[in-house]
């Protein structure tokens, strides 16, 4: 509730450095996914795309939401897209373990998913 209204209203009058506007748009995408309202996930991080599309961990969480929707075509679309804009992460971000990430927990035998991990840790 408050990172919606928060992001409600840096949409009318903007204020945050960048860092934290993005901080603001993964917590609340990321509360989304966590609670399982999937839809509203990928609106958020997909806003966030919209907004600046060269921050990877959009695309990252955008993946993560659509694997725990069993969608590994578009997860494995994000993924790679988050791997082209990796060296746009945040000062002092780490990257994800993508091998221990719950979201992919469903995949981890698939050879599609294998094959995008290893490229994806590269």
């Amino acid at each position: 509730m408050y990172y919606e209204k928060a992001l409600d209203q840096e949409k009318q009058a903007p204020r945050l450095q960048k860092k934290f506007w993005i901080v603001l748009v993964d917590n609340l995408g990321m509360a989304y996914g966590l609670t399982g309202n999937l839809k509203m996930a990928e609106r958020i991080f997909q806003y966030g795309i919209d907004k600046d599309p060269t921050y990877p961990l959009f695309y990252y969480s955008l993946a993560c939401t659509y694997a725990e929707a069993n969608d590994l075509d578009r997860a494995l679309l994000n993924l790679a897209k988050a791997g082209e804009y990796k060296s746009n992460m945040i000062p002092g971000e780490k990257w994800p373990e993508l091998a221990t990430d719950p979201s992919f927990e469903r995949f981890r035998e698939n050879k599609r998913f294998i094959e995008a991990a290893n490229k994806f840790l590269r």
